[in-house]
């Protein structure tokens, strides 16, 4: 049985996921009406090459009639780890990088392939910018089905509209919410604004001559230490969990020390500076923590109809009419493990499949990846594609999920690892193969069109972290150590 065909679908978030859905349901799936609507004035999302602005709590700063402007992980002078053949979408080859010596392309050089992307996209009028959703929430089957959205329009200076729509996608869920590993006294530094985190990197210039602590060892953390380096009072700080798997240069400015246990912050004793206590010793006197933790998934405007059992006096077992539909938040920091739950695939909502998610999942290659997952959406919501036909059997696909996941964390220590709900690691490639072979048989003539998610690819995709050491040693123009035999 497959899942009621909505026929009009509203996108949220112009990024590279949300553009690729778009396109995909509009020339992949049936629909009568299928729009996306993006908060800021251009497309791009997290490649958008604009200056980053200071992160507020809020996730956005404006008056009431001026519209936010948003931060982004992206940062001046950033170069991508991943290879054009796997930033492009099925159909819109990626141009080739002018540099063979450099071939991972540049912040620029990625929104501008999906400025190329979205031009026909946007000259059929299937894009709003400026357009802000504040409010998606599920409608009670009494009202009709569907969702009520409420939206922003910064075009006219910040008026809310209504408009219901049939099905929802969102490709918003990570890169708003900076996640910070909880630790005593972070609450105390952060107040005291001796913290930051990558998604407010704008560069090195403002951390001259001071004594920096980077926390993680990730692709943005290891960016961040190496601009440190020239700059900032030495060694720079790196404290980790685990070996990195990710590329970086080794370098003599910086020091690996290990995880931090506590943040101490008394100004008439420490001097307006951080005391860091580590697992192994403690360094006094930091000035900044810089935190390259990554982002937790989290959609703060969406509710969900959730049935509770109404309390009645004196009612030990209340009658089945004694329950309650209320709305209710899907997703938030508290949330355990950290994830987006209740979905199918890890992108339909279980108990509404009128809901998707398209890049909660997280892949070595998202690009190529949200191409793949986003076809597949738009062939199960046109019927071509069969999902469990009950609330119950789309849940065990979950529940299988966290089960693989704990024997996962059952065999590290390491609570920094790479193991989490919504990063499949090696189970990534199984996963696309199921999907890549439900969408070809439901549509036999994308076989020669989506990529081919087979050994080859993955080894592929797997040497693109050699090729990024190589470039890396370029850029500094220095040369790679020799492998003894």
């Amino acid at each position: 049985m497959a899942v009621s065909r909505p026929k009009n679908i509203l996108i949220i978030g112009g990024g590279s996921c949300g553009l690729v859905t778009l396109r995909n349901c509009l020339e992949r799936g049936e629909f009568d009406d299928v729009q996306l609507v993006e908060r800021r004035d251009d497309i791009g999302g997290i490649w958008q090459d604009d200056p980053t602005v200071p992160y507020d709590d809020a996730g956005g700063h404006h008056t009431d009639r001026r519209p936010p402007r948003w931060t982004s992980p992206a940062y001046p002078g950033m170069i991508g780890n991943v290879l054009p053949e796997f930033l492009a979408f099925s159909g819109q080859p990626f141009p080739p990088s002018p540099r063979p010596d450099q071939p991972f392309p540049t912040l620029q050089e990625t929104h501008a392939y999906l400025r190329d992307f979205a031009r026909p996209l946007l000259d059929q009028g299937k894009i709003r910018l400026n357009h802000e959703v504040v409010s998606v929430e599920e409608i009670d089957q009494r009202d009709g089905f569907g969702w009520r959205v409420v939206i922003k329009d910064w075009k006219q200076g910040g008026i809310e509209k209504e408009e219901r729509r049939e099905a929802i996608v969102i490709s918003t869920m990570w890169f708003d919410n900076p996640y910070f590993p909880r630790v005593d006294g972070f609450d105390a530094i952060k107040e005291a604004g001796r913290v930051r985190h990558t998604i407010s990197w704008a560069g090195p210039k403002d951390y001259e001559g001071k004594r920096i602590l980077v926390i993680g060892n990730a692709n943005s953390a290891n960016e961040m230490a190496a601009q440190l380096a020239p700059l900032a009072q030495l060694p720079v700080y790196r404290s980790t969990r685990r070996v990195s798997i990710f590329p970086s240069l080794p370098d003599e400015r910086i020091k690996d020390v290990g995880p931090v246990v506590r943040y101490e912050y008394h100004p008439s004793e420490t001097g307006d500076k951080v005391v860091v206590h580590l697992e192994d010793g403690i360094i006094p006197k930091i000035d900044y923590v810089v935190f390259g933790t990554g982002y937790y998934p989290h959609v703060p405007y969406l509710r969900v109809l959730e049935t509770k059992p109404i309390s009645v006096f004196g009612v030990k077992n209340p009658p089945n009419e004694a329950f309650i539909r209320q709305l209710v938040p899907l997703t938030g920091q508290e949330t355990h493990p950290m994830w987006v739950p209740s979905l199918f695939r890890q992108i339909l909502y279980s108990h509404n499949p009128t809901l998707a998610f398209i890049g909660a999942l997280i892949s070595f290659i998202p690009f190529t990846f949200s191409d793949l997952t986003s076809t597949w959406l738009a062939l199960v919501w046109s019927g071509h594609i069969e999902i469990p036909d009950t609330i119950q059997r789309r849940l065990q696909d979950e529940q299988d999920r966290l089960n693989a996941l704990e024997t996962l964390q059952s065999q590290t220590d390491n609570p920094s690892d790479l193991v989490s709900f919504h990063f499949l690691g090696q189970y990534e490639l199984p996963y696309a193969k199921v999907a890549r072979a439900e969408v070809v048989q439901a549509n036999p003539l994308l076989e020669d069109i989506l990529v081919k998610w087979d050994d080859e690819q993955d080894n592929r995709r797997f040497a693109m972290y050699a090729a990024k050491l190589d470039s890396l040693y370029t850029l500094a123009e220095r040369r790679k150590p020799e492998v003894a035999e």
